[in-house]
């Protein structure tokens, strides 16, 4: 995210759609860049936000 080189794609935070679109738009930097030659990307990191593990818990929790 803080790699400054101009590219379109940097310095943003997408939902699971529009990576998906950013994907087809650019391809996976695995198969593009697979020694690293051609940039610092090597893999696209996620970070997956979802309530409901932590919900469980909770309850878990409070059931004690």
């Amino acid at each position: 995210m803080r790699y400054q080189d101009g590219k379109p794609y940097r310095g943003q935070i997408y939902t699971k759609s529009e990576i998906k679109m950013v994907i087809e738009e650019f391809g996976l930097p695995q198969e593009w860049n697979i020694h690293g030659e051609k940039g610092p990307e090597r893999y696209i990191e996620v970070q997956i936000w979802d309530d409901k593990p932590i919900h469980k818990y909770m309850q878990r929790q409070r059931n004690k």
